[in-house]
């Protein structure tokens, strides 16, 4: 009972499949019919034209619609036996007049209502017809005129013409000045011009020897500079390099070709008290005497002999030009420096510039020719000197020794 019971149920399955293949074998070859579709309809109506903007029209162009006129209907004649008359009919009222919209740029008017018809009577004299109203005019716009300004009152005849008097010019007196200002004044004429003309290299001494001096201290100023550049920096090699240079620089000795003496004018005069000029001169004198040992008193020595220069170039009219002279012909002449020409050359100026002058300028260049150039006729031409322009007896019987030591009488 078991075993068929299976079988059939084994036989069922299998009728099952079959009968499911069939039938997916049957709907694949299945086609419904095409389904026909009612056609549309023609779309009769007329499209809506767009309503323009109201930027697009200008208020020029806007007409307001002419009202139509309206005519009464033709009333029919009346049948011949007519027992009373018509009343009279009422008069027809004309419509209000259409203004032109003042916002509405657009609008499609809309008909006037058909009036009803009268009784029958007689014709009526037919209405005139509305003419459309006329536009609005535009006002005028309003251009306001500036208000005209009051003339100005008329000079008087008195002052026409008249120029301002001129004052003479006042004296202002010439008030005392501190020591600090002279100092100022000092410190200041010893600065160079920066915007300093350079001369055109040639073949004039004069001009060339400058043109050394300007460069040494334009090479010695821009060293200084590339030195700070590098201290701000913190660049230790090259801070080397820029100290080596400028201890080598100092080292060389830097010939003066040209003394001031010697570019100076042998025609200048000491005419007048400058203080500038008196505190350079001081300040010369101290460096000059100043007690130092060698080599540190070269340095001073130099100092002094820039305080020196500075009053001969910038105060050529100070009454301190022969005293700087000579002390320059003392230190040039001196053991630190021992340029004997530029020293006789110092005193020669200090007596040209001042013939009375009370330094013994021609005894100290007759010894430097005497002992140290060994120029025997110019030492007697100034021991001659000496001994007929020289207040000082001590001086004299110096200069008196030597001319019977040279000449033997």
């Amino acid at each position: 009972m078991y075993r068929l019971s299976l079988l059939l149920a084994a036989v069922g399955a299998i009728l099952f499949c079959a009968a499911g293949y069939g039938l997916a074998q049957a709907g694949s070859e299945y086609q419904l019919p095409p389904v026909k579709l009612k056609p549309e309809r023609p779309i009769t109506t007329q499209p809506i034209p767009p309503t323009p903007a109201p930027a697009e029209l200008a208020p020029e162009e806007v007409t307001p619609a002419p009202v139509p006129t309206v005519e009464p209907a033709p009333a029919p004649k009346p049948p011949a036996p007519v027992a009373a008359p018509a009343p009279a009919p009422e008069p027809i009222e004309a419509p209000p007049a259409v203004e032109p919209p003042s916002e509405i740029l657009w609008q499609t008017p809309e008909p006037a209502a058909p009036t009803p018809a009268p009784a029958p009577a007689a014709e009526p004299a037919p209405a005139p017809a509305i003419a459309p109203a006329p536009k609005p005019a535009k006002a005028p716009v309003a251009v306001e005129t500036p208000p005209e300004l009051p003339p100005l009152p008329p000079v008087p005849p008195e002052l026409a013409g008249e120029k301002p008097e001129e004052l003479p010019p006042v004296a202002v007196p010439q008030k005392m000045r501190k020591p600090e200002e002279i100092q100022k004044e000092a410190v200041e004429a010893q600065i160079a011009p920066a915007g300093e003309a350079e001369p055109a290299l040639g073949g004039n001494e004069v001009g060339l020897v400058e043109e050394v001096a300007r460069s040494r201290k334009a090479y010695t100023r821009a060293l200084t500079a590339l030195k700070d550049f590098y201290l701000a920096r913190a660049n230790a090699t090259k801070l080397d390099w820029i100290n080596s240079e400028l201890a080598a620089f100092e080292r060389v000795p830097k010939i003066q070709y040209l003394g001031v003496a010697e570019l100076a004018s042998p025609n200048l005069r000491p005419v007048r008290r400058i203080e500038a000029a008196d505190q350079l001169y001081a300040e010369g004198i101290k460096f000059k005497d100043y007690p130092a040992l060698p080599p540190g008193k070269k340095d001073y020595l130099k100092i002094a002999l820039q305080k020196f220069q500075t009053i001969i170039e910038k105060y050529p009219e100070s009454d301190k030009i022969d005293d700087a002279a000579f002390s320059m012909g003392e230190i040039y002449g001196g053991w630190y420096f021992q340029d004997y020409a530029r020293a006789v050359e110092c005193y020669e100026r200090c007596w040209q510039w001042n013939p009375r002058t009370d330094h013994p300028a021609f005894f100290n260049a007759a010894k430097i020719y005497d002992e140290k150039l060994q120029n025997r006729a110019k030492a007697v031409e100034l021991y001659n000197r000496v001994l007929t322009e020289s207040a000082d007896e001590n001086i004299k019987n110096q200069a008196l020794s030597r001319l019977k030591a040279l000449t033997g009488k």
